[in-house]
């Protein structure tokens, strides 16, 4: 059963999701309140929510209708679309999706992932939710087609007794996210892209696993496009602060079960030294795995990214150069033609800023081999 504690990891989750407008789809028996918390999330954010049964909608009600203006077609939004366009931060809920025929679901394809209702879009802040019954549990419902799937992190949704109980006597809880600011939100993003990086370089079988069977194909799986959005909920959980229990759930809630397992524990076990370390030229063994020296090199160029300076920057380049002698000349290459874009600019044009020559010695044979200058 469902405790206490799981069910606030999956209210965070939930709202971590909607936070970072990544579509999110919850998945659970009929009357488990999905759509009451939906309500009261967009009521305490004071956003627009748009609720639509998918179930009882046609195609038209997604893709928009045809309609001919001086000569030219367009396909006119409807209604709850223009309204969504106007406030730009509302928020859309699909419910019973799966319940939906396979046109309508075709037609919530572009609405899912682009905000594209029509020919009108429904803004970047627009938060993308939708709701559905396990297929045995549905009225008429089968298993959502894998394109749509593959757009959403699938969290698990169901009620403890417990907080039925506090609930029907007036005391429904509800988690909040603390606040984060874009610039901890884009560091961590740029980190777990590098994790996530490292991982398909030791599994690059993992890249796209389409299901293989019915019952897996309308929920999580590994494509391209679901390991951005797990780099993106993952990072949420980093910058915000949040348990591993969340972030457990919406890794897998991104790539299904089994490639999430994997992930995580090799996230979990990269035990490397930290790029500021690494930049403040801490003595460092370079490891003989491909990937956790791409790990090492590229959290380094994120670093100084984020906080770049000539002292930095030289730093950087003298990290690439040990990952070039000691083995691993390939991805410090990889990772060359990044650092030399990210050259501080001089404050004096007399007097421009110049890489260590030992860093050049070693890259720059190695960058003419390669024709990458």
């Amino acid at each position: 059963m469902l405790s206490t504690d799981d069910y606030r990891d999956t209210y965070l989750a939930l709202n971590l999701c909607i936070s970072a407008r990544v579509p999110v789809i919850l998945w659970g028996p009929p009357g488990q309140g999905k759509t009451s918390v939906i309500q009261a999330i967009a009521q305490q954010e004071k956003r627009t929510i748009e609720v639509l049964l998918a179930s009882i909608r046609e195609p038209q009600d997604f893709a928009g209708l045809p309609s001919i203006t001086n000569g030219r077609a367009t396909l006119v939004a409807p209604d709850w679309a223009q309204r969504l366009a106007e406030d730009g931060n509302g928020i859309l809920f699909m419910d019973e999706v799966n319940t939906a025929p396979p046109a309508v679901q075709a037609a919530l394809l572009r609405v899912s992932l682009d905000k594209v209702a029509g020919d009108c879009h429904l803004g970047e802040r627009t938060s993308i939710v939708a709701a559905a019954n396990p297929p045995e549990q549905a009225a008429d419902g089968w298993d959502l087609a894998p394109p749509l799937a593959n757009r959403f992190c699938h969290l698990e949704w169901s009620l403890p007794a417990e907080i039925v109980r506090n609930g029907i006597a007036g005391q429904w809880p509800s988690y909040t996210i603390p606040p984060v600011s874009n610039k901890a939100i884009a560091a961590a993003i740029d980190m777990e892209r590098v994790y996530v990086g490292g991982f398909l370089t030791t599994r690059p079988d993992l890249t796209t696993v389409l299901p293989s069977g019915s019952s897996e194909q309308g929920r999580a799986f590994p494509t391209p496009r679901s390991w951005v959005t797990l780099s993106q909920v993952s990072a949420w959980v980093t910058a915000a602060g949040l348990s591993e229990s969340v972030r457990r759930m919406v890794v897998r809630g991104c790539i299904g079960p089994g490639a999430s397992a994997e992930y995580l524990t090799y996230r979990n076990n990269l035990d490397l030294p930290r790029p500021e370390d690494l930049l403040a030229k801490t003595t460092f063994k370079v490891p003989k795995r491909a990937d956790q020296v791409f790990v090492m090199g590229a959290g380094v160029l994120n670093a100084i990214r984020n906080d770049n300076s000539p002292q930095r920057w030289d730093a950087a380049g003298e990290v690439l150069e040990c990952l070039a002698t000691n083995g691993h000349p390939d991805i410090a290459v990889s990772l060359a033609r990044e650092w030399l874009d990210l050259i501080p600019k001089s404050k004096d044009p007399n007097n421009p800023i110049l890489p260590n020559p030992l860093v050049m010695t070693a890259l720059v044979p190695l960058m003419l081999e390669a024709k990458m200058i």
